[in-house]
């Protein structure tokens, strides 16, 4: 080993561990920055905010907002404090923000498209979007203010809330007498236009022991055809069904104009239809016709009693339809399975013309075999709390 060198080998580990030593005596010790408690704050979730309808309830044009947001609500948004609303180039500030799911408001204008801008203190813009579909007050048809709106439809189309005290005649029309063959299903009642009534916001309907030309019942049928037609939507009533032996209360539509033919060849979808001897069970039905002729399917929902108000819906798209009873989907019919024999060329045929809603509430007939109503039978009723068409 070179002579020269073994003095420095000796020496550096000695400086090194001097180096060691004045860093430590030179450098502070490290301690870490302090940070206000505003940058410690998680940052706030991006504001996730959509309308799902906006309808105004009265003349005095009274908006209501039905929305969803991951906030619990617009006004009270994380790291905003809300200061105003601009709705369609106004500012708002007669708002009621106490609900949940939706606000009210005295709005100036009447728009069915309108810019909705939420603003916070420092004038800053932290909710904005267009909503295109308001709904405007047709006073012959007003939106109730407590309406529920099925998901993924945000305008209605159409309702009756039976307000008032009779039938209104520009919605619905009576059918009157016993039909062919008792309507073609061996009805044993003869239809009237005096067994129902309207009072609290219900539509009463009642089958009653009462001899009528030849028949020993009666009760109420009526219709929207011409009145109240339309193709796909969302159609839904709230009913509260009689639970007596041989009543078959039914829920249903129709085609307005049979452009594919007679039934069962321009179609029929049956929304709800029970039997009052079996208090826990309702179905739904879908008439067609195909190469076998009439062709129907059916699907049976239980474990509701149907005394009581349930909500009874039929989704109609192009190529879906879809029954529901207290929102719950329990039965889907795919394009696929129906058809017509005189529309073959068309996939969606006979589902994709103008329908029409009827109400009814039958006695006796076939679809529970002709059972009767017992002897010491006077009358059952059938109550309809609405009945709404979503688009």
């Amino acid at each position: 080993m070179n002579k020269k060198i073994l003095p420095l080998l000796l020496i550096c580990p000695m400086m090194f561990s001097s180096c060691d030593y004045l860093r430590e005596y030179f450098e502070p010790e490290f301690v870490p920055e302090e940070k206000d408690d505003d940058d410690n704050k998680p940052k706030p979730e991006a504001v996730e905010f959509s309308i799902t309808a906006a309808f105004f309830t009265d003349a005095s044009k009274h908006l209501r907002v039905n929305y969803t947001c991951n906030y619990e609500s617009p006004f009270d948004v994380a790291g905003h404090e809300f200061s105003k609303l601009n709705i369609g180039g106004n500012i708002v500030t007669e708002l009621d923000t106490t609900h949940e799911g939706y606000f009210t408001l005295k709005s100036p204008i009447v728009n069915t498209s309108l810019k909705f801008e939420f603003f916070d203190a420092n004038n800053t813009i932290y909710i904005s979007l267009r909503y295109e579909n308001v709904t405007l007050y047709d006073e012959d048809n007003p939106t109730p203010p407590d309406i529920e709106f099925p998901t993924g439809y945000s305008q209605l189309y159409w309702s009756d809330e039976f307000d008032g005290d009779s039938l209104k005649s520009s919605n619905w029309t009576h059918e009157i007498g016993n039909g062919n063959w008792g309507w073609g299903n061996g009805e044993s009642q003869y239809y009237t236009d005096s067994n129902d009534s309207v009072s609290n916001g219900v539509l009463t309907i009642t089958a009653r022991k009462q001899t009528v030309d030849t028949f020993n019942y009666t009760s109420t049928r009526i219709k929207t055809q011409n009145k109240v037609r339309f193709t796909y939507g969302y159609v839904e009533a709230k009913i509260a069904l009689p639970t007596t032996q041989g009543m078959w209360p039914a829920f249903w539509m129709m085609p307005n104009n049979s452009v594919y033919g007679i039934w069962p060849n321009s179609g029929e979808i049956d929304i709800m239809e029970a039997r009052g001897r079996l208090p826990y069970v309702s179905s739904s039905a879908l008439h067609f016709s195909n190469s076998n002729g009439h062709t129907y399917l059916t699907e049976e929902k239980s474990g509701h009693y149907i005394g009581d108000y349930h909500k009874y819906a039929v989704e109609w798209k192009e190529d879906t339809i879809r029954y529901f009873v207290d929102d719950v989907c329990y039965q889907t019919i795919n394009k696929s399975q129906w058809g017509t024999q005189t529309a073959a060329s068309s996939e969606t045929a006979p589902f994709d013309q103008d329908f029409y809603i009827i109400l009814n509430l039958a006695v006796g007939g076939q679809f529970d075999n002709f059972t009767m109503p017992p002897e010491n039978f006077t009358s059952a009723n059938m109550r309809v709390d609405y009945v709404r068409v979503f688009k």
